[in-house]
């Protein structure tokens, strides 16, 4: 496959599969294997995570270090001690918003030195773009790192906002896995467990790897199924649902208010019909004649419907 063709294919808005190339041969796009992404951990990445955990651990240390400067330096109990809770809390907080505050200051500078792109760069630590990108990535996976630690499923999403990633907090995005640039979601959607959503990708193209970034536009009201995987160019309409272990291909258009399912990803049955028969007579089979009744809910509410 040539670098040429592939990179007409996967940077077009919609595709039809297959697609002709110059040399008469036709490309699908549903067939290019679909792998991890590019990032990877260089000596300059390593250094910035290391450097953002320094940065932001000085305060709480120095708070640390005061605390027990006073506490201790008593002849008797001091009464900081009993109170010790409200210290520890306060070294915890003030590291979390200074590694968010950090981070984000970081990533500001990141991309003033170098606009984030979409398109298909080869995976060389000499390459800009690719370089630029394994940066971005590092003080993005120090924040959500710390930040994950949360019970709280909305705190996710905050850092999504952070991160220039479009989020809503009502979204349940807690148990699946995200790439975390060129992402746009809507509102009110559910990831699954195990769920994939991958913007960038590696393709192989003539012996060498080369890292394939594009958008993946998620909208309003969609759920996607568990082990499902979502990869770059994906455009996901509003009140859409893809199965458990889905896979969309690179581009795909996934239509709105219909059910997917199947790999590579292809329509089942509209999302209005599942609301529809939600809503008619439960049934129940009997095992010994095989016969079909009403199946009586009341039981189970009380006498209440």
């Amino acid at each position: 496959m040539k670098l040429g063709n592939l990179l007409e294919v996967c940077m077009t808005e919609k595709n039809e599969n297959p697609i002709p190339n110059d040399n008469n041969k036709s490309i699908d796009i549903t067939k290019i294997p679909i792998t991890t992404n590019g990032f990877k951990w260089s000596f300059t990445s390593t250094l910035l995570y290391l450097l953002l955990h320094v940065l932001s651990i000085i305060m709480p240390t120095v708070m640390v270090l005061t605390f027990f400067n006073s506490a201790m330096d008593s002849n008797l109990f001091h009464w900081r001690i009993l109170l010790i809770f409200i210290d520890v809390l306060a070294w915890w907080g003030s590291y979390l918003l200074i590694s968010l505050l950090l981070g984000k200051l970081f990533l500001i500078l990141l991309k003033l030195l170098h606009k984030p792109i979409e398109g298909i760069f080869k995976i060389d630590q000499k390459n800009g773009d690719y370089s630029y990108f394994c940066l971005r990535v590092s003080v993005k996976k120090f924040i959500f790192w710390i930040w994950n630690n949360f019970c709280f499923p909305w705190v996710s999403n905050c850092v999504f906002k952070m991160c220039d990633i479009r989020a809503d907090f009502k979204s349940t995005m807690f148990d699946g896995w995200s790439d975390v640039e060129f992402i746009e979601f809507g509102n009110n959607i559910m990831i699954g467990q195990g769920a994939q959503i991958f913007s960038s990708i590696i393709i192989r193209i003539d012996n060498e790897d080369y890292l394939l970034i594009k958008k993946v536009v998620i909208g309003d009201h969609v759920v996607l199924g568990a082990k499902s995987i979502v990869t770059p160019g994906t455009i996901i309409g509003k009140g859409s649902t893809l199965g458990a272990w889905t896979v969309t291909h690179i581009n795909q258009i996934i239509e709105p208010d219909w059910i997917f399912i199947g790999n590579p990803a292809r329509k089942y049955q509209p999302a209005q019909k599942i609301i529809e028969e939600s809503k008619k007579q439960a049934m129940r089979r009997l095992v010994d004649t095989g016969e079909r009744i009403k199946f009586d809910i009341t039981q189970f509410s009380n006498g209440k419907k």
